[in-house]
């Protein structure tokens, strides 16, 4: 059932402010709305059919006529104050081939019929209200199981909202002293996200977010609010760092080891252990002699001392990715002057809403019909997501290999080096040092928020050499200059290839997991489970994250995963699963054979998505559908199935 509020105590908009709301709204989206609510099949005639909106904006007109979106706007209004009443719409689901047919109208391009099943069930999903909000059984688990989840970021927060519905006693441990994980820990000026925010949000728990790309202190708010809205507080031990997870081939029972605040080290006992651990959080400082004679304050960025005041300083930044980026920008106007250390450029993508408030009709209209949030979340999942992967896989027969990886990919790569001569116009210096030789994007793609006229300033100087030393005052490059300064920022990124590096694993027959994944190697199946690792299960592990799209989402896709496998543990009396080798070994030779199809393999630069060996560990080479599809059901015959008769008598809770 589709209505047209969430449970959020807020008053049915009024004729007048509806009228309001709508004016600025999407017409495309508005268009889905009128139809589902009327069902009236005109709407989805040759007049009111949107064209396919170019970049990344709303395409809030959807090319149609002035007199035709007053049309759909005035029908809108109509539509909406009927299902405010308490109405049922016309066509309250949609089949997946219904689904495909009216994302491909509303997106005014074909969309391939196997997206039906993934777009039918999250317009479900992300328009539901009340008890429709609930989409998973509670499940019949013996006394005393239990389930340990390490950390609290977003993958955190996805498995304690599908843990309680499934009805599983859990604990939390989180290193830190609150929810949020990198939005936590990162406090650096400028930080933000380059993922819409509607996208990068739960289908759970929403939030009226003001910008179209937040600010890190409003998303740390909302991830802090979520667990607020979970009632899970007390299930979560902060400051508590997990050391170890050891297995009981005896007992198929997991020990793990907690520091908690006071220091002391005591000993869990769980049934599963979820590792929502991360990767982007074990800062890599270079290894550069003279770090440690440097008198000045020098920190990485993601350890930006609290306070700390770049006014009238000399500042160094070492690096020019995302953190780099986005602080460079905000303290330049307050240092008294900043010298950037380039080790190779990054592809910068045009940026209109850069800090651009989303309209408060909007807004408005986003937190009150529910339909038309759900057909605006479409929207944004498909410009960021399968619409860009495809761009990013070689074409054997392309005569540009050396730039580009394809024709679309070669069109980026125009548009984005004419940016840059418009935004770097009367400045070659600059546009030498900032013209990429690689194809667009082999590594993150990254949105200006001011980077190019941040370059352009009197007192930033972007230098294209390596830093070869530091010494006491200051830091020495490959061409021998000295550069006096008063702060070192190492915006030098993570050691994103070794995960779950923070702590020991150990599996069956005390098998280590860091010897088997040689360090920074990991293979696991769908990033989810290790061979002889049995009911250890990972958020966000190896080749999991997306190459283009919504990270909130792949963990949600994920943890749904879990809850049926688990679910599917219990109701067949299975004590502990772990993924095969022989299908863990077949796994990766696919990720490896397709990674070695797209843009992340070039040779042409480095990135952090590949490990020392260059296997490519970050992201997964899959569109978000072919993902998704292989986690809609409970494949249990890629799994070794474990059955211990005495394991149930050993289940005792922490």
């Amino acid at each position: 059932m589709i209505t047209q509020l969430r449970d959020n105590g807020d008053a049915p908009l009024s004729e007048a402010e509806l009228r309001d709301a709508i004016q600025t709204a999407a017409v495309p989206a508005l268009l889905m709305v009128v139809f589902q609510i009327t069902g009236d099949e005109k709407w989805l005639g040759k007049r009111y059919r949107p064209t396919r909106g170019r970049g990344l904006n709303n395409h809030e007109s959807g090319g149609l006529p002035d007199e035709v979106q007053a049309e759909i706007r005035d029908a809108a209004v109509d539509a909406i104050l009927y299902l405010q009443a308490g109405n049922e719409p016309a066509v309250a689901e949609l089949s997946p081939e219904r689904t495909v047919e009216l994302v491909s109208l509303f997106l005014g391009e074909k969309v391939d019929d196997r997206y039906g099943p993934l777009l039918a069930g999250e317009l479900r999903r992300r328009s539901a209200t009340g008890a429709d909000l609930k989409e998973t059984q509670p499940i019949d688990a013996p006394d005393g199981y239990k389930v340990v989840v390490i950390g609290l970021g977003v993958a955190g927060l996805v498995a304690i909202h599908y843990l309680q519905e499934m009805g599983i006693d859990f604990t939390v441990f989180e290193r830190a002293k609150e929810a949020g994980g990198v939005w936590y820990q990162n406090t650096y000026p400028g930080a933000g996200v380059d993922t819409p925010s509607h996208l990068y949000s739960f289908s759970f728990i929403d939030r009226d977010w003001k910008k179209h790309f937040e600010l890190r202190d409003e998303l740390h708010s909302y991830f802090t609010d979520v667990l607020d809205q979970l009632h899970a507080a007390d299930q979560v031990q902060f400051e508590s760092e997990v050391l170890s997870a050891t297995y009981s081939d005896e007992t198929s029972l997991w020990t793990v080891e907690v520091r908690g605040p006071d220091g002391f080290v005591a000993e869990y006992i769980a049934n599963i252990v979820i590792s929502a651990v991360g990767s982007l959080n074990k800062p890599r400082l270079p290894d550069i002699r003279g770090m440690d004679t440097f008198t000045g304050t020098q920190f990485h960025s993601s350890n930006w001392p609290e306070g700390f005041d770049v006014r009238g300083k000399r500042v160094a930044i070492v690096g020019v990715g995302a953190s780099s980026q986005q602080i460079a920008p905000e303290i330049a106007p307050l240092a008294e002057h900043i010298t950037i250390f380039q080790r190779s450029p990054q592809w910068v993508a045009p940026f209109d809403l850069f800090r651009e408030d989303i309209a408060g009709e909007e807004r408005t209209l986003l937190q009150h019909v529910r339909l038309y949030h759900a057909w605006s979340w479409v929207r944004l999942f498909w410009q960021f997501g399968d619409k860009v992967i495809n761009a990013l896989r070689i074409d054997p027969g392309w005569e540009h290999p050396e730039r580009s990886v394809n024709a679309v990919n070669d069109g980026h790569r125009k548009l984005f080096t004419r940016y840059l001569q418009e935004q770097l116009a009367g400045r070659p210096d600059l546009y030498e040092k900032a013209l990429p030789d690689f194809p667009p994007f082999g590594k993150r793609i990254l949105l200006d928020n001011g980077w190019y006229s941040t370059l352009k300033r009197d007192n930033v100087t972007l230098l294209t050499e390596g830093v070869t030393s530091v010494d006491a005052s200051g830091l020495v490059d490959s061409a021998g200059e000295h550069i006096d300064v008063d702060v070192i920022i190492w915006a030098t990124g993570f050691h994103a290839a070794y995960f779950l590096d923070s702590l020991e694993v150990r599996g069956v027959e005390g098998v280590h997991l860091r010897e088997v994944w040689e360090g920074d190697d990991p293979k696991a199946y769908l990033g989810v489970s290790i061979p002889n690792f049995p009911n250890f299960f990972m958020l966000g592990g190896p080749h999991s994250f997306p190459g283009s799209g919504s990270f909130m989402y792949f963990m949600e896709v994920q943890m749904r995963y879990l809850r049926d496998l688990i679910t599917g543990m219990l109701e067949q009396g299975i004590t502990a699963i772990d993924a095969r080798e022989d299908v863990t070994a077949r796994y990766n030779e696919v990720v490896d054979d397709l990674h070695a199809k797209t843009v992340w393999t070039h040779p042409g630069f480095g990135t952090y998505y590949r490990n020392s060996k260059g296997r490519v560990i970050f992201v997964m080479p899959f569109l978000n559908l072919e993902y998704w599809e292989f986690t809609q059901r409970p494949d249990f015959e890629n799994y070794t199935l474990r059955v211990n008769e005495s394991a149930a008598l050993l289940q005792q809770p922490a």
